[in-house]
């Protein structure tokens, strides 16, 4: 809801320089936060760390309103990062342990369904707000609807079975919490994969903006929705087929959606480029948590899905600084965001290949 209004704001205070902080203060939280968001899952349990995440979200969207400087700002999107870095690593380490193996590529594409089509339709109703009662009105809808999320987690059951109680010398953390070394591969996969969504939320609404795009918001509906169509359909096929099948057809694709999105010169090749990335997307979201839940030690699925997520944050915050870096408030370098974008894709396909011994219709 509020990531396309966020650069806007920011340059009402002055801090068009710090685009690229955005998301990647926001991430770089997140990653910190995930060794001990995945220790606490394995332990403390899944509910109270998803609970942890969503009472953050509620905070820290009511406080950007009394929060108008860049220091600010700044200091609430570092905050901000815990909200997935505890949420997501909960969330998902729950669906692992609800869903039987042979349907967790399914699962995950459910999942990131239910997810795309809230981020498909917050957009839009974020600039609707901000556009009709104003920029506050935007962050209180958003801190209401974390805490509606807040209250339905509250009322789910735990799955943990060796829970324990929380203690502060959980958050010692040894070497081996830090990440789970059997998922090494995917992991590389996510980090050269998930460079490119730095890249969209960074330069791409101002890219919209250059084209004339009636809302900002519309590439990032667009992409989540196209991503929504395939979503379920692509974790049947990761079931059936194999993940390392779907990961390398979903990686291309992105590639090629990345390449049209810089070369767009009008909305409608931006709007087909944004489409496809949001398909490969779709395709490649759900196959890659369902591969690591596959190769992880159940006793520490938690520890599996946080590496994961460690890799999608660092993927993401880098993207995002470096493409702001390339940008440099300058629209005729946008295309050159992308192409790096896609080129990192590429090689992650190219890597995929190179570890892969072909097993048709096995689960890897």
């Amino acid at each position: 809801m509020i990531l396309p209004e966020l650069p806007g704001y920011l340059d009402s205070m002055g801090g068009k320089d710090y685009k690229g902080a955005i998301i990647g203060l926001f991430t770089l939280t997140a990653c910190i936060s995930r060794p001990f968001s995945g220790r606490l899952a394995d332990t403390v349990g899944r509910i109270p760390i998803i609970m942890f995440g969503t009472i953050i979200a509620v905070i820290t969207n009511s406080l950007y309103i009394i929060a108008p400087t860049i220091l600010g700002f700044l200091i609430l999107r570092l905050i901000h990062g815990l909200t997935v870095g505890f949420n997501s690593t909960g969330a998902t380490a729950y669906i692992s342990d609800i869903v039987p193996s042979e349907k967790r590529g399914e699962a995950m594409g459910f999942f990131g369904l239910m997810n795309n089509i809230g981020a498909g339709l917050a957009p839009l109703l974020g600039s609707f707000l901000t556009k009709t009662y104003g920029i506050n009105s935007m962050f209180l809808a958003a801190s209401f609807l974390a805490a509606g999320s807040a209250l339905i987690f509250w009322k789910m059951n735990e799955t943990l079975k060796s829970k324990q109680p929380f203690k502060m010398s959980l958050l010692n953390l040894e070497k081996k919490d830090l990440a789970e070394k059997r998922v090494w591969l995917p992991a590389l996969i996510m980090f050269l994969m998930v460079f490119s969504y730095g890249t969209v939320l960074t330069v791409g609404f101002d890219l919209a903006e250059q084209l004339n795009a009636p809302n900002k918001g519309i590439i990032l509906m667009i992409m989540t929705l196209s991503s929504i169509l395939i979503r379920v359909i692509a974790g049947k096929f990761s079931d059936r087929f194999g993940r390392k099948t779907a990961m390398l057809f979903g990686l291309l694709t992105l590639t090629i959606g990345l390449v049209m999105m810089a070369d767009a010169k009008d909305l409608y090749h931006l709007y087909i480029g944004t489409f496809i990335v949001g398909l490969a997307n779709g395709m490649n979201n759900p196959t890659i948590f369902a591969w690591v839940a596959d190769w992880g030690n159940p006793k520490n699925t938690g520890r599996a899905i946080s590496t994961l997520f460690i890799a999608l944050e660092i993927g993401v915050g880098i993207g995002s600084f470096i493409s702001a870096d390339i940008y440099n408030n300058k629209l005729s370098n946008i295309p050159l965001a992308f192409y790096m974008a896609a080129a990192l894709a590429f090689i992650a396909a190219v890597i995929l290949v190179s570890k892969w011994k072909y097993r048709p219709k096995i689960i890897f």
